[in-house]
């Protein structure tokens, strides 16, 4: 990362997957033989409008993640709030960042379309997120019909103004979702076209994963 770099990805690796039940954290689980993060890496590195690249991630991995894939490092927190935080303190100490697209290790289905199609928006907005419509049935503890064209789901990647997130962005938090730490007044873009960025959680989602990006590799949607 250079002081003059204005367009950074920020990947953020440092959760333990307590729920996925594996001996390692599983970005580093393998899918038709590459590592979770690999496939992110990759998508990033393909970006036409990244200036650079910073993984945060668990002083553990920060040699192997050096060495396999040649990325910049920084540690990761307790919590993804924390680690948020810190990659947030580093970029805005190495660099004079305008736009942070913001990835999670976990999701490898993410392309890099979708990446410099965020920063892109980003001329235009504050902040841009991963937005989904509710196709199941909603409901709500005390209230017996709730109406779900009125509720979405948002998720990484998402993208920001570096300094408008970075004013605001709380380690302490409550709030798992970045963008919804920013003020009302910001004017956000909810991409609600973008298919395919889930992330893998339980076990069973491995092959879900390995389908879709063998299906992908192998010249063929999705």
């Amino acid at each position: 990362m250079k002081a003059t770099d204005k367009n950074i990805i920020m990947i953020t690796a440092g959760g333990v997957g307590q729920r996925f039940g594996s001996s390692v954290p599983k970005q580093y689980v393998e899918i038709n033989g590459q590592q979770v993060i690999s496939y992110v890496i990759e998508a990033c590195k393909k970006s036409q409008l990244a200036d650079a690249i910073v993984v945060v991630a668990h002083p553990n991995y920060h040699e192997e993640l050096t060495r396999n894939y040649g990325v910049e490092v920084t540690s990761s927190g307790a919590e993804l709030n924390n680690t948020k935080r810190n990659g947030l303190d580093y970029i805005r100490e190495h660099s004079q960042c305008e736009k942070v697209v913001v990835v999670d290790a976990v999701r490898p289905a993410i392309e890099t379309q979708v990446i410099d199609k965020f920063f892109t928006l980003l001329d235009d907005y504050d902040a841009v997120a991963c937005a989904r419509k509710i196709t199941d049935s909603l409901g709500h503890y005390g209230e017996w019909v709730v109406n779900r064209e009125e509720y979405y789901t948002l998720a990484a990647p998402e993208g920001f103004r570096f300094n408008l997130l970075d004013q605001h962005f709380k380690a302490d938090s409550p709030i798992t979702e970045s963008i919804q730490q920013l003020p009302s007044t910001s004017k956000v873009y909810l991409d609600f076209d973008i298919p395919y960025y889930d992330k893998l959680t339980y076990p069973e989602d491995l092959l879900r994963m390995q389908i879709l990006l063998a299906s992908r590799n192998s010249g063929g949607r999705p």
